[in-house]
């Protein structure tokens, strides 16, 4: 039992607090369901798909924010050619 409220914590700290973290709503809904419904192999399944999604969402926002870096700097360094 021990083990599950580590695992149920650690789950929350972890995405529930980053910016792509699902509505509140969401968790507890899914919490509840964990909580109620599940055996241990549906509780692994679902963690396991949440922080597939959860690294899936942080990687794509890596890549539009290098996206949008590189796009910046390619700007300054047009931007510099004709001016300068």
């Amino acid at each position: 039992m021990k083990l599950i409220k580590v695992s149920i914590f650690l789950f929350l700290l972890t995405f529930t607090t980053h910016a792509f973290g699902r509505s509140t709503d969401y968790y507890q809904k899914t919490l509840t369901h964990i909580l109620t419904e599940c055996n241990s192999e549906c509780r692994k399944e679902i963690i396991e798909q949440e922080i597939t999604i959860s690294f899936y969402l942080l990687i794509e926002s890596i890549l539009n924010q290098l996206q949008f870096e590189l796009s910046q700097k390619r700007k300054e360094n047009l931007w510099e050619k004709d001016y300068f």
